[in-house]
């Protein structure tokens, strides 16, 4: 995707501040950074085939609780013009594929030199939202206009049929004939109580070997321990730092349910942890 490079580190930065809280280090920002940075300017992208059953399978040894998974797809659209009847259809193609029937209008927001138009769709075990952001830009001869499908699924319990709807989201997406896009899959649960440094290392060792992945870095401050790894079972991963990267790691402990998360991602987490 096109953007001007500068505009997208300081996008990044100004993300990650709200995303980091004040006790994580530098470091922390500093790897996070590099990372998105590597994925949104698609320096090492290689997009095959995004084979999420051995995470699940992998994450589910980990016998933590509550466990739920989110998916999210980012894809932009190729046409630079998008009437309303287009975005509408476009929401009702993908709900279509993946069973979710639009019973609601579709919510339009506009903000500035952005529109949105979406569906939020929440059920017991399940929350759904598609939607289209259309962003215009000033450009030399003009104005430019790009459009981005955004689709975030989160699925409690049932984990493994996560990989299900990837299927069919990408599928709804090949019908479009858009072909550039970008998916990322989030495992969590919890543990009672604190770990020590030990388990969380084990744990993490426990799951990078079921993977048949190598660990490329780790670090840990405070109570909180991250391990980016890459393995061959998956095709899509970043390059950064001289490592490939397609997994991600993450514990950490929650003072105020005594509980510690844990996090497995592919490529990496893109939200708070």
């Amino acid at each position: 995707m096109e953007v001007d490079i500068l505009e997208k580190i300081s996008r990044i930065v100004e993300a990650l501040q709200g995303i980091f809280s004040l006790r994580r280090t530098k470091i922390t920002l500093y790897i996070a950074a590099v990372l998105w940075i590597a994925v949104f300017t698609q320096i090492i992208m290689n997009r095959v085939f995004f084979n999420s059953f051995e995470i699940a399978e992998a994450f589910v040894k980990t016998n933590t609780e509550d466990m739920e998974c989110s998916l999210e797809v980012v894809a932009q659209h190729h046409n630079e013009f998008l009437s309303e009847t287009d975005k509408k259809d476009i929401l009702h193609h993908i709900a279509n594929f993946i069973g979710l029937n639009i019973d609601t209008d579709i919510a339009i927001v506009r903000e500035g030199e952005k529109t949105e138009y979406s569906y939020h769709k929440q059920a017991k075990k399940a929350e759904t939202s598609i939607k289209i952001v259309s962003i215009q830009e000033e450009i030399d001869l003009g104005i430019r206009i790009k459009h981005y499908i955004v689709v975030r699924l989160n699925i409690k319990e049932s984990i493994n049929s996560i990989e299900k709807y990837r299927k069919l989201i990408e599928e709804s997406l090949d019908e479009l004939d858009i072909s550039e896009r970008q998916v990322n899959v989030l495992y969590e649960g919890i543990v009672d109580g604190i770990m020590s440094k030990a388990d969380k290392e084990e744990m993490a060792k426990l799951l990078v070997k079921d993977l048949q992945g190598e660990v490329a870095f780790d670090y840990q401050q405070g109570e909180s321990y991250t391990v980016y790894a890459y393995t061959g079972l998956i095709d899509e991963y970043i390059e950064t730092v001289g490592c490939k990267i397609n997994i991600q790691i993450a514990m950490t402990y929650d003072e105020l349910s005594e509980k510690t998360k844990i996090y497995l991602a592919s490529p990496i987490i893109n939200q708070s942890w």
